[in-house]
């Protein structure tokens, strides 16, 4: 018997992981709309973005540009964090040309995260945002002033990540393939070789901090440990073939038929990167161009067929963790197979008994389809009974986690 990496039937994993930048409420409402409700659109559980404090008028952001008042956007994330539309916090703000001032930077920091925790909702994942101005970003390769986790540094609020929720930031690395979840596809062979090379030339030209490990680019997440210690999982996202700015309107390539059927292939997980606020729609203008529409369409035929799993980026990254780290042990009591989950061995916090919420989607690989019992912490959980996947075998487990709520939608 084997843990799938995948909740059944799919055999390979994508969110669309949207920076905010330039999105109002209207569009963000209109592009949540067609992406993921059934009724008017395609049904694919997207989440997105908010920022701290907004730059621009309208912009999704819980404060106004004077980083005191709530914007009028504020209940509105907060609802929407609840219900999983949103998932991601786009770094504290917005400061894009002009740096934040260090003890207004702070100030911004612990109100919002005070606000976040008075009203009992946490944020799991942060993407780092932006221009060099933006010096409250988490440690990048190719950033050195970021400093937002760096103690010595005015910029410092990394301290306040933990009460936050946070477990995972996206560092601004970009890689140009869908990572595997097979350690024996092709690419993993040659990847590693290509990328020695480059790391050789890099190092020659004085660009040592610009070199990356194998983990770097063959992983989608990994451990990292802040300049102040905090442990995170600093996790990829997919670009390909395009320069920025991602948006929308350039779906037709970064999601583009080659680019699913080699996610598929590899069986693997992509994290895209893109703006789907970008650009602000003008009075009258179509909200995704027919080719971006056909390249959604064609990523719901995926997901609604079974091949491709779209889940919001926590889920993702969740459901990563734990078929990449589940400790678990099978034996049989009778004529029940009895599958112990023992712990989830989590690089951030040390071994510990998984939640009940990430275990959502976990399904194993049976030899045959008896009775099979997920035993977690004494409490036996009954899986569901799938039947034979793509490859055959017996599939049992445990249902994917729920779709963003669609409340904020009938607004």
């Amino acid at each position: 018997m084997r843990l799938r990496p995948f909740p059944f039937p799919y055999r390979a994993a994508l969110a669309i992981c949207s920076d905010i930048d330039g999105c109002d409420l209207p569009t963000f409402l209109a592009v949540h709309r067609y992406l993921n409700d059934p009724r008017s659109g395609l049904g694919l559980p997207v989440a997105d973005s908010f920022f701290g404090q907004g730059r621009d008028p309208g912009q999704m952001a819980y404060f106004l540009p004077d980083g005191r008042t709530p914007a009028p956007e504020a209940q509105l994330i907060i609802q929407a964090i609840r219900g999983g539309l949103i998932d991601s916090l786009h770094s504290w703000g917005d400061f894009n040309l002009a740096g934040p001032q260090p003890q207004a930077l702070r100030s911004l920091a612990e109100k919002l995260v005070a606000d976040l925790q008075r009203q009992d909702v946490s944020v799991k994942v942060w993407l780092n945002h932006g221009d060099p101005c933006n010096r409250q970003n988490l440690r990048a390769r190719l950033q050195p002033g970021y400093a937002g986790d760096d103690p010595a540094s005015p910029f410092y609020t990394a301290d306040l990540l933990k009460p936050l929720g946070l477990k995972y930031y996206w560092w601004s690395d970009l890689v140009s393939w869908p990572l595997s979840s097979r350690p024996d596809f092709p690419g993993s062979r040659l990847q590693p070789g290509i990328n020695v090379l480059k790391n050789v030339l890099k190092i020659l030209l004085g660009q040592r901090r610009k070199a990356r490990t194998t983990a770097q680019i063959m992983e989608l997440c990994q451990p990292v440990t802040l300049r102040d210690g905090l442990r995170l999982m600093a996790f990829n996202r997919h670009l390909r073939g395009l320069k920025e700015p991602t948006s929308r309107h350039t779906l037709r390539y970064t999601l583009g038929g080659s680019v699913l059927e080699q996610l598929l292939a590899q069986e693997g997980y992509l994290i895209l990167y893109t703006h789907l606020g970008l650009p602000r729609p003008g009075p009258g203008e179509e909200l995704f161009p027919l080719q971006d529409q056909a390249a959604l369409v064609r990523l719901a035929q995926y997901y609604h067929t079974g091949n491709i799993w779209v889940a919001p980026t926590v889920r993702v990254l969740n459901h990563w963790l734990l078929t990449r780290h589940l400790v678990w042990t099978a034996h049989r009591e009778g004529e029940r197979l009895i599958i112990h989950l023992k712990s989830l061995q989590d690089p951030t916090t040390g071994p510990r008994p998984p939640e009940l919420e990430e275990l959502a989607g976990l399904c194993f690989s049976v030899p045959s389809p008896g009775e099979v019992v997920l035993r977690l912490s004494g409490r036996d959980l009954i899986p569901q009974a799938f039947g034979p996947d793509n490859t055959g075998e017996t599939v049992v487990g445990l249902p994917p986690p729920p779709q963003p709520s669609l409340e904020l939608l009938e607004l």
